[in-house]
């Protein structure tokens, strides 16, 4: 199985690189490695994350998992498929995602 990342994905990651780098470039280096390996996890595990129960039809499916510490308020949203897993967004957990999930997906 294989992991594939969405446009969005690629951006929230690339932020959240530049957040974190703006205290600590060793912590940004380490965020995306904590985000690649939890990919390649979810690939190979792709029902080990909660599904994220949106009501819209076009989110259905959709499951989420946390990062490791010391990233753990961070969210990768996912979507099982038949070649692996389609990472849709890595998401800061403090947002409301589950209220206004159209502004997220």
């Amino acid at each position: 199985m294989s992991w594939q990342a969405s446009e969005k994905t690629d951006d929230d990651l690339i932020a959240a690189r530049d957040f974190i780098a703006a205290d600590n470039e060793r912590a940004a280096r380490d965020f995306l490695d904590a985000a690649f390996e939890t990919f390649e996890q979810l690939s190979k595990f792709p029902e080990m994350g909660p599904a994220a129960d949106f009501k819209h039809r076009a989110l259905k499916g959709i499951r989420f998992f946390v990062l490791p510490p010391p990233f753990n308020r961070w969210l990768v949203f996912y979507q099982p498929s038949d070649k692996g897993v389609d990472i849709r967004r890595v998401l800061y957990g403090n947002i409301n995602w589950r209220e206004e999930p159209k502004r997220f997906f």
